[in-house]
């Protein structure tokens, strides 16, 4: 099994320039890789130069697992220490004979046993299907494996991310680039750098609602927010108004997302789990971290206005229309998608 260090302490390990021989990080989450790769060459070194004699880099599919060994055995130049990155190990080259491979594997699996202590080696990846990760060599590199998946905590992801440059969300702010920012780890720091060169020299270093209406994009009079209280209501000409309004050169897409997790909320809050839970652990339970438990008495507001059948239903609307937008039914016009879930959820 994949090691569970996370992200952040696998980077403030880094940072106390705390290396093990060998690490393999793979997975959908490229942009951690990458940032933990570039920290390596930033604290391993103490100047330009040893960074340049000493940091070698080897694609997969030019390299066998002997280059990789023969290199990795290599002492630094003139430094305490080198690196030496693989991208693409996925795809690293095997040899031409069954003999000339075994014997390739048996000097990656000789160096694994007995790494150079000056050199770190980082072998990378993308996902790589569980069958496959238990043959070799991936098998040999199952104790210094670190697998980044998919986030899962968006909104921790976002505050930590904007917490290194010094910066916070408003909780407002946050709920709102929650929802429209995306959910790749690369896109949502992109459009965290916009909003730091757009708030430019802000003395409070906190972004409000109207930066990220600003910087993402999002019209500041109809958002998802507006549309999940007009549900509530039961506001049927209000809530197609402004389904219709986001839908101006917008795919329905986030608008889908965001309603369907607005009320697989709402169903979860139902439960006599969550109603015996604190607030602080009901928000977590919700996925609403950090300051978006701002607003987790919104959703018990809204909740009170839902029967448990009505959010099935609704449920069951969203599912629908995400069937649709995946083309797997006929349903095409957008706009009448998203009048019909609209109508559905409040029938």
């Amino acid at each position: 099994m994949a090691k569970r260090a996370s992200f952040s302490e696998l980077e403030a390990a880094f940072k106390k320039k705390r290396f093990d021989p060998v690490y393999f990080f793979h997975g959908q989450e490229e942009f951690f890789i990458e940032e933990l790769i570039a920290l390596a060459k930033q604290t391993l070194f103490s100047d330009e130069m040893a960074r340049e004699m000493n940091t070698s880099l080897l694609y997969g599919q030019e390299s066998s697992l002997g280059d990789i060994a023969s290199l990795a055995s290599s002492y630094p130049m003139f430094a305490e220490r080198r690196l030496v990155v693989v991208r693409g190990f996925d795809r690293v080259r095997k040899e031409s004979t069954k003999e000339k491979q075994a014997a390739q594997l048996a000097a990656f699996a000789a160096y694994l046993q007995q790494p150079l202590e000056t050199t770190t080696l980082i072998l990378t990846a993308g996902e790589i299907d569980k069958k496959d990760l238990a043959k070799e060599p991936y098998a040999l590199l199952e104790s210094v494996r670190y697998e980044f998946q998919a986030l899962k905590d968006v909104a921790g992801f976002v505050d930590d991310y904007a917490k290194r440059f010094g910066w916070r969300f408003a909780p407002d702010a946050l709920n709102l680039f929650v929802t429209y920012g995306g959910t790749a780890a690369r896109e949502l720091g992109n459009e965290i750098d916009k909003l730091i060169l757009y708030a430019g020299e802000r003395d409070d270093k906190t972004f409000t609602y109207n930066d990220v209406a600003e910087v993402v994009g999002v019209s500041r009079e109809y958002t998802v927010f507006e549309l999940q209280k007009a549900l509530a209501e039961g506001n049927v000409r209000q809530a197609s108004g402004i389904a219709l309004m986001m839908l101006k050169g917008d795919s329905p897409v986030p608008m889908i997302n965001a309603l369907t997790v607005f009320f697989m909320r709402l169903w979860k809050l139902k439960t006599d789990a969550l109603a015996r839970m604190s607030d602080a652990d009901a928000a977590k339970e919700l996925g609403m971290f950090g300051g978006q438990s701002y607003f987790l008495r919104d959703y018990k507001s809204y909740a009170q206005k839902f029967s448990q059948e009505r959010i099935e239903r609704a449920m069951l609307a969203l599912h629908d229309a995400d069937l649709s937008l995946k083309g797997i039914t006929t349903q095409t016009d957008e706009h009448l998608l998203a009048l019909t879930v609209i109508h559905r959820i409040l029938s």
